[in-house]
């Protein structure tokens, strides 16, 4: 079958059977070539070529056709045929396979194709060849090549015009040698507003701003007006520093220009590289407002922003945009952006496999992102069936792949996979970069392999790789993570050079081990260095701040977030609500998430504020809460709205509330409750007595019931004293948690209360024979800016004897008001007189007494690991009326408020 290709006022028809009748016109072939026509058709011509003997005539039409269609096997090979080639005429043929190779960002044969033209003679290069190759040493940042073509150039004696001049410069200064550009410019002395803007831009790239603004200044003396990519690449500069003021003023209208997409865009990913993905939204709203249209650069800048955020609502508004705008649903690096985007926002299947699957021409970037995305929900076997499919499709693996498969599956927790893929990439001969090395450090630290650690580390050393790109901090993690905190010390002070990123990672390693009192005093001597905190520091202050309820010192790190901007992220605002919930100050809690609407407010902001509600026995609004959540805001609650949810119904005694809850999870939201739920209405349940309708509840449970459900039921035997149920929860308790000193010390606290001391010291030898230990009783407070640490029985601390000295006083006082020490909680059998000696000395009592001998009206905060006793609860409540105190308490479990006498709790805890 013939294919017809109209031209002029003849038709041609080309067919794969030669016609004698048809007498050839050289020109017509050469013009259908030169108007591309599609392969096939070219094809069939070039078969006709070599029929009729037209072959060598048309070989530079024909090359320049397939260059075109960037078929390189077809291009090459009739290029190695061409015979004419070299001389000095056919430099049109050079021309084309040189720039094939440079659109198809293959520099290196760029380069060696250069050498091959100039060494085999006869061909002189032109003002066409010379940029392509200089542009090709500028990506490859090869100043010595691009030095030696450029003396050839001028050996020859060819200066070349403004298109050669501006490539050479650009190439000197990516090349990073500003000095030779700027002598080369001065030499050229051009009006050409692209030359000076390619040297403001060298400057900008070199964070020379002085130098920049001064060759703006030049360029207007020499008459030659700046244009919108001299302002915009000013603008981008200062924007990727975070410079946003100075980014402003170029953002306006100077000389006439108003803000066009490449303004607009830069302040968005400005935003976002400096870790403010909600002021990269609010701006991208104000420039669709303007009617300005958004280009692929600032759709993928947008959607990474609505990855880092969390915001799932506004990324899918923003992919029905993309979906309704052609160009952009097609473009290769916004869909990229949302496999990216769909990776981290829902289930991998549905979202970003499905997406990636609609991409029509898959890169390599495609490929890497949805290995990453399998790699983060822990998807190992998909993984290995992706990596076959981009073998079969002839796709090369680069460090990228490799690294998000790593750092993936550590996200995901499962380090041992993250070393299987890094074998792998060994074994391929891939090197691994900083970023590979801190994956692997961190599945190091995730599997507790310290040996391997050790081998990475004296791996980093031989080959002298800087501590400062991230591996440090992973190193500090690694051996943080292997339980070694004292060598990742000393990983720290052997740093030279200390950025936020190491400080960041010793004080979220300090804090993980419980050394948050060391992780305050790393905080303030990175400010005493001039380190500037930034959100990731903050979260880790303010989560250390919330263990061990230093409000002070959060409400510091709250001024420190404002004066510098910090709040606008919507972790650094969840991590101040938690801060102020479990400190106590539930008032500043609410305020800061009243405060926070917007983008910054998530599902996480709404389970924080309940949890907080929760903790503090406020279980009515936190139920309010869900109700504003769920029917004004429109949210959905998961399955941790939930938790907290039927935590507070719990902590408030709430048991009808409760119980509707449980049931609306699944009629009205289609949830199948998980093990946490069923574990709150254990408590919530046998909490309020209701222990037979609790041990059936737990019998017809459709998964086996965990420690956890076992140990809300032990719990509530120990406050209502069944023993009968409390034995058979202790059953499955030791089975389950061998080694948890609390479910011993539970059961032997019940036996102790009801008399039965052989019973209770059976458990204390079980326990001695099982090596379980069990944790002493610790308290906090913080009085000024420091946090001071109690422990029971411990007689060491400085102030004892003024401690004692009050709790004596406290003693003969709150007697007098009524209370009667009650010595059932101590679990040993000896005389009362001795039992309560004992009760004095528990470590909450310290904390009380430290605090009212160092201050003086402020209300009190302390916190305690384990729960509070009956004994220290009612001490509590009359030392908080006969000293005329708040006293706020945070036991392992709940808050507790003493005020006048009375708890907040209710006695219900």
């Amino acid at each position: 079958m013939a294919i017809h290709f109209p031209f002029a006022a003849q038709q041609v028809s080309i067919s794969s059977k030669p016609n004698p009748n048809l007498v050839p016109v050289p020109e017509t072939y050469a013009s259908i070539l030169i108007n591309s026509p599609p392969k096939q058709l070219g094809l069939q011509i070039h078969g006709h070529f070599i029929v009729t003997g037209l072959h060598n005539f048309h070989a530079t039409h024909l090359l320049q056709f397939y260059c075109k269609l960037h078929s390189t096997h077809d291009a090459r090979k009739l290029f190695d045929q061409m015979t004419d080639r070299n001389t000095n005429t056919n430099v049109f043929t050079w021309t084309s396979i040189i720039g094939m190779y440079c659109e198809l960002g293959d520099y290196h044969e760029v380069i060696n194709l250069f050498h091959m033209m100039i060494q085999q003679g006869g061909v002189r290069p032109d003002h066409f060849v010379f940029p392509k190759v200089f542009k090709a040493c500028a990506h490859l940042r090869d100043y010595k090549t691009g030095k030696y073509i450029y003396d050839y150039m001028t050996s020859i004696g060819f200066e070349g015009n403004n298109s050669v001049k501006r490539a050479y410069l650009d190439m000197f200064i990516k090349c990073g040698r500003m000095d030779i550009a700027r002598r080369l410019f001065h030499q050229i002395n051009s009006n050409d507003v692209i030359m000076w803007n390619i040297m403001v831009s060298g400057y900008v790239s070199k964070r020379d701003f002085t130098s920049a603004l001064r060759y703006v200044h030049q360029m207007r003396l020499r008459g030659v007006m700046p244009d919108r990519v001299t302002y915009n690449t000013i603008l981008t500069g200062f924007a990727q520093l975070g410079q946003f003021k100075e980014a402003a003023k170029y953002f306006s209208r100077i000389d006439g220009f108003e803000p066009n997409i490449v303004s607009w865009t830069a302040l968005i990913t400005g935003n976002l590289q400096n870790g403010n993905p909600s002021q990269a939204l609010t701006i991208f709203r104000k420039m669709v407002t303007t009617g300005v249209k958004p280009n692929a650069t600032t759709i993928s800048s947008v959607i990474s922003a609505c990855t880092n955020m969390s915001l799932e609502k506004h990324g899918k508004e923003i992919h029905a945009y993309c979906i309704k705008t052609q160009e952009l649903d097609s473009n290769l690096v916004v869909n990229n952006a949302l496999v990216n985007f769909y990776s981290k926002s829902q289930n991998v299947n549905d979202g970003a496999t499905k997406h990636f699957n609609n991409i029509q021409q898959k890169d390599l970037v495609s490929w890497n992102s949805i290995l990453a995305a399998n790699a983060i929900r822990g998807c190992r076997d998909d993984a290995i069936k992706l990596l076959y499919e981009m073998e079969l499709q002839g796709v090369l693996t680069d460090v990228v792949t490799w690294n998000g498969l790593i750092t993936g599956f550590t996200r995901y927790g499962d380090g041992k996979t993250a070393l299987e893929f890094f074998a792998k990439m060994c074994q391929l001969g891939i090197s691994p970069n900083t970023t590979s090395i801190s994956g692997v450090l961190t599945a190091c630290a995730q599997l507790k392999n310290l040996k391997l650690g050790k081998e990475v580390h004296n791996y980093t050393i031989r080959n002298g790789i800087d501590m400062a790109t991230g591996v440090g901090s992973a190193l500090i993690a690694m051996y943080s993570g292997c339980d070694d905190l004292e060598a990742s010390y000393a990983i720290f002070n052997g740093l030279s050079t200390k950025d936020v990123v190491i400080w960041n990672s010793l004080i979220a390693a300090s804090a993980k081990k419980g050394f948050g009192v060391g992780a305050l005093d790393l905080l303030r001597e990175m400010k005493l260095n001039n380190v500037h905190l930034d959100s990731v520091t903050v979260i880790s202050v303010l989560t250390v701040c919330s263990k061990l309820a230093a409000l002070r010192q959060g409400r510091e790190i709250h001024q420190y977030i404002i004066r510098h901007g910090l709040d606008s992220s919507n972790f650094v605002c969840n991590a101040l609500i938690d801060m102020y919930g479990r400190c106590g100050a539930i008032r500043k809690s609410r305020q800061v998430f009243d405060s926070s609407g917007g983008p910054r407010r998530d599902i996480v902001s709404w389970n924080v504020m309940i949890a907080a509600y929760g903790m503090h026995g406020i279980g009515t609004e936190a139920l309010e809460l869900f109700q504003n959540m769920t029917v004004h805001e429109g949210i959905t609650p998961n399955h941790v709205t939930f938790t907290n949810l039927l935590s507070a119904c719990s902590h408030s005694g709430l048991i009808t509330q409760g119980k509707d809850l449980f049931k609306l999870m699944k009629q009205k939201y289609a949830m199948e409750p998980d093990m946490e739920q069923y574990a709150c209405m254990v408590d919530l349940m046998a909490r309020s007595g209701q222990l037979s309708e609790t041990l059936e509840f737990i019998e017809n449970m459709p998964f086996q019931p965990n420690a956890a459900i076992w140990g809300s039921l032990l719990g509530a035997c120990r406050i209502h004293l069944n023993l009968e149920m409390a034995e058979i929860a202790a059953k499955f308790l030791f089975e389950l948690e061998p080694e948890s000193s609390g479910n011993y010390i539970l059961l032997a606290n019940i036996y102790s209360t009801l008399g039965r001391w052989e019973d209770a010291a059976r458990i204390r030898r079980l326990m001695k024979e099982r090596g379980v230990t069990k944790s002493p009783g610790c308290s906090w407070i913080e009085v000024g800016r420091k946090v001071y640490s109690f422990v029971v029985g411990d007689t060491s601390h400085p102030f004892m004897d003024q401690i004692s000295a009050k709790m004596e006083g406290l003693y003969l006082k709150i007697k007098e008001k009524g209370y009667v020490p009650d010595t059932k909680f101590v679990l040993q059998d000896m005389e009362e007189a001795e039992k309560e000696m004992i009760l004095c000395g528990h470590s909450e009592k310290l904390a009380l007494a430290f605090g009212l001998i160092s201050t003086s009206a402020t209300p009190l905060r302390i916190i305690k690991n384990l729960r509070v006793c009956g004994d220290c609860h009612s001490a509590m409540k009359y030392i908080s009326a006969v000293e005329n105190r708040e006293i706020i308490m945070r036991d392992n479990y709940r808050f507790h408020h003493f005020v006048d006498g009375v708890c907040s709790c209710g006695d219900y805890w």
